[in-house]
């Protein structure tokens, strides 16, 4: 039958997939009784609302069903499935404190090894504790690398007799030495209160051996606001945070809030920040002593030289995106700033990211205790000023790398075979088949492009000039396709013999990974198939828009451009900056680009483009105001269409309150197409949207 009401337009192909592949299904859950279907597709916690139709219902079966239907709930899901069939609470082992290890599973024989995350270094943190624990002379370190073998040995030896602590830090980078290290401390007869910490990253080649004889620890940055905030305080000590008055513990309690806030915010990525930067416990202290200094003898620290040492000097430095570089400045005015402490002699305001909780006035380490004891285990994304529908784009990025891992995990398991005719035709099939489809539709794109078949000679116009060059390039990129895919046909066939070339394309196709010549040719969609239908689709409208080009002009045809239809959209609005250039007598630098959503606007000149497919995160756009996402919200949004047209610079803006916003090429946020205006309501403030990490993107 055809696909039930209750299944959304844009999952029915989903839908059908699911049951094309696996049609038990539909009796095990009775996907035809709409009304209590209705009711799952809507409710947030879906997983643990399972239609029953009557009976028990296959638990991986219901995960299998969630994956096609309700993907933003798949992490979830798989977490329920693997506690039930563990029989276990959760699949996260509880935190342990260095003091906890130290006192209760470390030995003087043991060496203990700490296995290292992206932006959470535990030396900082030992070196603390060490001077506590055995004081700050007893406690020694060094960093692995280069000519530092002989000196590491000779500490270890030193430390084994006297009883004192050594940490080696990064040893991944000399694990060719380890081996060595492992037999002087198999040699070792050391003293009682000796110590051997290391520090390493995930590596491949780590002597297993050592491996085993160590106390392994992972050390990440602690999930969650609550245990990120209680870290923080247990390595501050009530003396501390008492030594020096109110403000400063009030600032010391906002610096330890916005660590966590830049740390956790990580989750969302990229749309909290556009990549994972290593924030890390130096950067904290690095800001407490800032702190220090600003407040010294009870003096109120200037803000704009706290903003602006905390942005440069610490954690700013790590950013590389200027729209990540504006989230963070945002952040720093609205915690670090009179209101907040209470200092401005008006309404004192909740602490950013909350709805009603005050700062303590004291400099008593048990108040700021209290009130982080008082947070939930589980964030809320509002805490981080995102939308409310943050988390299903969390949980569906999450689920995405989850399958992908599995995915090769199973084609690994199977590549050891070789060349083995049966699997390749098997696993290669859908792709040739998809390809074989889409070259039926369009007989051009499996011809190669003759001599003189496309000629700019008599093309005067700089984005007619890149019509024509963007349809050669696609159609390159398509007898590129057609000699990786028709070759690996033929082999199969038996046609032809296996050269390592389309050895290695089609080894890349059995890992689910695009071939390295189609992707240095167009960087387009990392999934295969995805990747045929989205290169396909862009040379089919580039056909239609060249032969408009060369047939009067494209601008002046006046039609539409969805930029979802080129391979290059940063190369077509550079020509078209280009040409209006011409038309105006200005140099390009002269110029900028401008966006409006209302008919009227006259930028001077005719050369404006209506841009259709464009896609939000972060909030719903009307054309005319923002306006918040729904909890239930889909994760981007289609948006109206907008004229764009480059201006003068020394031109005003069309819109007298309005916010800039990044263009993405793809969702993943790693390239920015240009920069775009959006309207503002009124007086409204503009750094909400910017925390919500509102941004466009090109449709694929």
């Amino acid at each position: 039958g055809g696909t039930p009401g209750w299944v959304p337009q844009e999952l029915q192909g989903h839908y059908m997939a699911l049951n094309t592949a696996m049609p038990m299904l539909n009796a095990e859950f009775d996907f035809n009784n709409v009304e209590v279907w209705n009711e799952w597709i809507n409710n947030p916690q879906c997983e643990t609302r399972f239609p029953s139709n009557g009976r028990a219902t296959n638990g991986f079966h219901q995960l299998i069903v969630t994956q096609a239907l309700r993907p933003d709930r798949l992490e979830s899901a798989m977490n329920t499935f693997i506690c039930t069939v563990l029989n276990v609470k959760t699949v996260s082992p509880p935190p342990t404190s260095l003091k906890q290890m130290h006192e209760k599973e470390s030995t003087n024989v043991e060496p203990i090894l700490f296995i290292t995350t992206p932006g959470a270094d535990p030396s900082q943190e030992l070196e603390e504790f060490a001077d506590k624990a055995i004081g700050r002379q007893r406690y020694h370190q060094l960093a692995m690398g280069q000519g530092q073998s002989e000196i590491a040995l000779g500490l270890l030896k030193e430390c084994a007799r006297t009883g004192d602590w050594l940490c080696l830090k990064n040893v991944h980078l000399v694990v060719t030495w380890l081996s060595t290290l492992e037999k002087e401390v198999y040699s070792l007869t050391p003293h009682a209160d000796f110590r051997l910490f290391m520090t390493s990253e995930p590596h491949d080649k780590f002597p297993s051996s050592l491996l085993e004889m160590c106390l392994k620890v992972t050390f990440e940055a602690p999930p969650g606001m609550k245990k990120n905030l209680m870290r923080t305080y247990d390595s501050w000590s009530q003396q501390y945070i008492s030594q020096g008055s109110p403000l400063r513990a009030q600032l010391l309690f906002l610096l330890a809030w916005f660590h966590a806030v830049v740390q956790e915010r990580r989750i969302y990525v990229p749309q909290g920040w556009s990549k994972f930067y290593e924030f890390s416990f130096a950067d904290l202290r690095s800001g407490a002593d800032i702190i220090d200094l600003g407040c010294k003898e009870g003096k109120v620290p200037q803000w704009k030289y706290l903003h602006g040492l905390l942005e440069n000097a610490i954690y700013g430095g790590r950013v590389d995106n200027p729209y990540d570089v504006t989230t963070l400045r945002t952040y720093l005015k609205e915690f670090f700033c009179s209101e907040v402490v209470g200092s401005s002699g008006s309404r004192v305001k909740p602490i950013p990211g909350t709805k009603s909780l005050i700062l303590p006035t004291t400099a008593h380490h048990a108040d700021y205790m209290a009130v982080v004891s008082n947070l939930t285990d589980v964030d809320d994304p509002t805490m981080f000023s995102m939308p409310a529908n943050s988390a299903r784009s969390v949980q569906q990025a999450n689920s995405a790398r989850v399958v992908t891992q599995l995915k090769l995990m199973a084609v690994s398991a199977a590549s050891g075979e070789g060349f083995n005719r049966e699997r390749w035709a098997r696993q290669l099939s859908p792709i040739l088949k998809l390809w074989d489809r889409l070259a039926n539709k369009n007989q051009n794109i499996r011809v190669p492009l003759k001599p003189r078949e496309v000629l700019l000679t008599n093309i005067k116009n700089p984005v007619d000039i890149f019509m024509g060059m963007e349809y050669i390039h696609g159609r390159n990129l398509m007898t590129m396709i057609e000699r990786t895919l028709g070759g690996i046909n033929r082999v199969l066939r038996g046609s032809e013999m296996l050269t390592p070339d389309v050895k290695k394309e089609a080894e890349q196709l059995l890992n689910t990974e695009v071939p390295t010549k189609w992707d240095s040719t167009w960087e387009g969609p990392e999934e295969p198939m995805q990747y045929l239908r989205s290169a396909v689709h862009r040379i089919t409208m580039l056909e239609e828009m060249w032969n408009q080009a060369r047939s009067g002009g494209f601008l002046a045809s006046g039609n539409p451009i969805d930029l979802g239809t080129l391979y290059h959209p940063d190369t077509f609005l550079n020509a078209t900056r280009q040409q209006t250039a011409r038309e105006l007598g200005e140099s390009m630098d002269a110029l900028k680009l401008v966006s409006t959503w209302e008919g009227g606007y006259q930028p001077g000149h005719s050369l404006g483009v209506t841009v259709t497919g464009l896609l939000i995160q972060g909030a719903l756009f009307s054309g005319k105001a923002l306006t918040e996402v729904p909890s239930n919200g889909a994760i981007e949004i289609g948006i109206p269409p907008a004229t764009f047209c480059w201006i003068k610079k020394d031109q005003p803006f069309p819109y007298s309150n309005s916010i800039q916003v990044p263009l993405y090429a793809t969702n993943d946020r790693a390239k920015i197409i240009s920069d775009v205006q959006l309207p503002l309501n009124g007086g409204e403030e503009a750094n909400s949207w910017i925390l919500t990490g509102t941004a466009l993107f090109i449709s694929q």
